[in-house]
């Protein structure tokens, strides 16, 4: 049974939400990147309500100083693996509002003669080529940010604290380390997987890209020798 314009508008609008990619991308890439942000949003969950819900108390020095420890910290941490990955979760939705936003106004677009459909079909196909790079940007940008953050990806269990608020030889340790770096590798694995949809998509789409930049009078010939 063949859905509604209405219906099929609304599982349209809700697929472009999810996977972050407009109907011209392929149901398999939809379906994975789809999965993937509920795997994020998930990580995300547990992972607040086990180990990074209050931070600062699996993080002990051996100091007596008051100040000593919040100092250590922020220099141990100075960006929570949480707040990244939380900020990059915003940052995709926003993007994937924006490509529903388009995807939308494309499906609710009146149909007019050949030349007005191939020039929207082309500013259709051209605004997916954008949305893919800015997605593939984000998820790079956010990993570079880790990977900055943690110089080198992984957490340190134990650092020497060089906070002058400290005493001399200060070590602090950070009980959790072992557990939030495979959250966060987890995150960070499936940002990585993403940007490798999205690059697949963008390679599988050269070849409909040399068709739609043909020119028209070429397309018309084939339309008309298609369709009479």
């Amino acid at each position: 049974m063949a859905m509604s314009p209405e219906v099929f508008q609304e599982v349209e609008t809700a697929t472009c939400l999810l996977s972050g990619m407009s109907s011209v991308a392929s149901r398999i890439s939809r379906a994975i990147l789809s999965v993937l942000f509920f795997i994020r949003f998930g990580i995300l969950l547990l992972g607040y309500k086990t180990i990074w819900l209050d931070e600062e108390k699996d993080f002990i020095c051996n100091s007596t100083r008051l100040l000593c420890m919040p100092s250590c910290f922020d220099e141990f941490l100075p960006i929570s693996s949480f707040n990244l990955f939380a900020l990059q979760i915003v940052a995709l939705l926003t993007h994937s509002l924006c490509v529903a936003c388009f995807a939308r106004s494309a499906i609710q677009a009146r149909e007019g003669w050949l030349q007005a459909q191939l020039r929207r079909k082309k500013v259709q196909f051209n605004l997916h080529v954008i949305g893919l790079l800015s997605r593939m940007l984000i998820e790079v940008l956010f990993i570079l940010t880790y990977f900055k953050v943690t110089e080198g990806f992984v957490h340190q269990k134990t650092i020497h604290c060089r906070s002058t608020l400290c005493e001399k030889s200060v070590i602090c340790t950070d009980i959790n380390s072992t557990v939030k770096n495979i959250f966060s590798l987890c995150l960070c694995a499936a940002s990585a997987t993403s940007a490798m949809v999205c690059l697949w998509e963008l390679v599988a789409s050269f070849p409909v890209m040399q068709n739609i930049n043909q020119p028209a009078s070429t397309t018309q010939v084939q339309w008309k020798k298609q369709h009479f």
